[in-house]
């Protein structure tokens, strides 16, 4: 099969052809049993689309959620409406988190364990004399 007359066949089925165009189509189909069959099958799958859509949903269902959509603050950027989830979600974990901390580094403070000095300003005797024995020239 031509892949130029397949072309004109999906689009003669969305929109009409020239009538150069259409008269390429009308000749292939009456030459070829295979185009025929083809053009069935393809009339015979969007039938059936057609007919499921119109039974899935109720009538202006895809007017109403476009309008939604269109009425939205956020409906320009994405981004910001995640952003803005985001944002909601972990406002009250961090504030849970922030207070935690903060409460655990007053306890250590008050029980001196967060910063002991005697630990932060021990040196041993064998680090001083290894220091003290590190060539400089």
């Amino acid at each position: 099969m031509d892949k130029r007359i397949l072309k004109l066949l999906y689009r003669s089925l969305d929109s009409p052809l020239k009538k150069k165009d259409k008269e390429r189509l009308d000749k292939a189909l009456e030459e070829s049993e295979e185009l025929r069959h083809h053009q069935i099958e393809i009339m015979s799958m969007r039938q059936a689309v057609a007919e499921s859509a119109s039974r899935s949903f109720p009538q202006g269902f895809a007017e109403r959620i476009m309008g939604k959509m269109q009425r939205s603050p956020n409906a320009k950027n994405g981004l910001v409406a995640q952003f803005n989830t985001y944002t909601a979600v972990f406002k009250p974990f961090a504030f849970a988190t922030l207070t935690i901390l903060i409460v655990l580094i007053f306890y250590n403070i008050a029980h001196d364990e967060l910063l002991p000095k005697d630990k932060i300003f021990y040196v041993s005797d064998l680090m001083i004399e290894k220091i003290l024995q590190v060539p400089v020239f």
